[in-house]
């Protein structure tokens, strides 16, 4: 199948927050976008029979070393055909998710921006929302951690 030619048919299921955590207080509004350090997780989980996918995706955000901001949401997601999209490897078992991954992650990134801005508002963090991001260049640097 030509990656050109690929339909995809997916709708997102639902979103829930698995942990968020927030410490402004010491941090007050002496720092500026360049000391905040930006950090993403994933964590991948499917069923083929139900054709569902899950996607644990976390942001931390440290001040100066110190963490100040983390948060974790389950995505999941509805996708027709899903066995199309995965790929097992017989001889280690290890799980290759192939042309769905920058679709979940651009749904997962808008989601948290949205997220996070609405849970940082009236704070010092509120100033930095999540940024753009490269979400080719984000999957293939999470894509070691995935399954």
């Amino acid at each position: 199948m030509s990656e050109n030619n690929i339909v995809l048919q997916m709708r997102l299921v639902s979103v829930d927050e698995i942990m968020f955590m927030m410490s402004s207080a010491g941090i007050g509004n002496a720092f500026r976008s360049e000391d905040i350090q930006i950090g993403f997780s994933n964590k991948v989980d499917y069923a083929e029979e139900t054709d569902e996918i899950t996607l644990d995706f976390g942001v931390k955000y440290a001040v100066h070393s110190e963490d100040v901001l983390e948060c974790v949401c389950r995505f999941k997601f509805s996708v027709v055909d899903l066995k199309r999209f995965i790929q097992v490897n017989a001889k280690d078992n290890s799980v290759t998710i192939t042309h769905i991954m920058p679709h979940l992650l651009s749904v997962a990134v808008g989601t948290m921006r949205g997220i996070l801005i609405a849970k940082t508002a009236g704070t010092p963090l509120a100033k930095y929302p999540l940024p753009m991001l490269d979400i080719n260049r984000l999957n293939a640097s999470l894509s070691d951690d995935s399954l």
